[in-house]
Formats: structure tokens, C-alpha cells, sequence
């Protein structure tokens, strides 16, 4: 089921108690997919792959200018926000690794994740790191798992 499942296992899911390995039998597959499939665009700058993965209301944040992109193509816009930010800062060998998600819950039309990440590359030869965690939402809609939300909050933001 992809990256996310690896990192998931034998974690304790904190608003219910249960294990996480526990609840990952219950996760949408979709759901994971759809999260593995946005964060990789999110560093290989691929727009094609989150063309559909937004629902009609969607809202995204992140922080870099607008800070905010709304409707179903609000995660195309995030990620050329995203391109467009490693370029002018000049971040060289940039990639995404997808940190223990700690924070999971699910009903038959919504879930919540929140899903703990590292940004890494290099500037001028310098490393590059940034820690922070992006909160989803989904919503089951005609069929298929949409984003609701995304929301991105720098570690050094807490």
C-alpha cells in the first residue's frame, strides 16, 4: 500500500487508543495512495498526478505566497508554488521523507491525518532541511476519496 503503510505500523493512534497497525487494516487504501501520490508531486513537481485528487471546495496552505489556493485545482496550484519556491531559493536534490504518522481517524465519509514530513536538499552546496507536518482531510464524494484540506505547519511553527 505504499510508503506511508511502512511508517504507520505498530504506531499508537492517539485519539482512539487503538494501534495504528491495528487501524491501518481499516484505512482506505485510496486515502494512503492519494497522500503518497500528493507528496511525491510535491518534490518531483508533477501536476498531472494531483489534477483529480482535490474536491470542488478544496483549500490548501501552505507558507509560501498566496499562502492559500482554493477549488479542485488548488493542489496544481500548491505544487507549481512549490517549484516555484525551490527554484528561487535554489534548493538542489530535493526530496520529501514521509516521518511515523501519529495522528489517524476515519469514518466511512471523512478521515483526518496528519502526517509529519522532512523537506531536504541542498543550497549552494549547504544542506537544506525543513520539519513540519501536513493535516488532510478527506471526504468520500461520488465514489472516490477527495482533499478536503491540507494544511502545512513548519515544526519551527510550534
Amino acid at each position: 500500500m505504499g510508503l506511508l503503510l511502512m511508517f504507520i505500523t505498530g504506531q499508537k493512534a492517539v485519539a482512539t487508543g487503538l494501534s495504528l497497525e491495528d487501524t491501518v487494516k481499516k484505512v482506505k487504501p485510496e486515502v494512503l495512495q492519494t497522500i503518497n501520490t500528493v507528496l511525491k508531486a510535491s518534490y518531483t513537481f508533477d501536476i498531472d498526478k494531483v489534477t483529480d485528487m482535490y474536491a470542488p471546495n478544496a483549500v490548501v496552505t501552505d507558507e509560501q505566497e498566496p499562502y492559500s489556493w482554493n477549488g479542485q485545482l488548488a493542489g496544481v496550484q500548491w505544487v507549481n508554488s512549490v517549484q516555484k519556491a525551490v527554484k528561487d531559493f535554489k534548493i538542489k536534490d530535493f526530496l520529501v521523507n514521509v516521518k511515523k504518522i501519529k495522528i489517524f481517524q476515519q469514518t466511512e465519509e471523512v478521515a483526518y491525518l496528519v502526517v509529519p514530513v522532512e523537506y531536504t536538499g541542498t543550497i549552494n552546496g549547504d544542506p537544506f532541511n525543513e520539519e513540519g507536518a501536513f493535516s488532510f482531510v478527506f471526504r468520500y464524494v461520488s465514489g472516490k476519496w477527495l482533499i478536503k484540506s491540507q494544511a502545512w505547519i513548519p515544526k519551527n511553527g510550534l
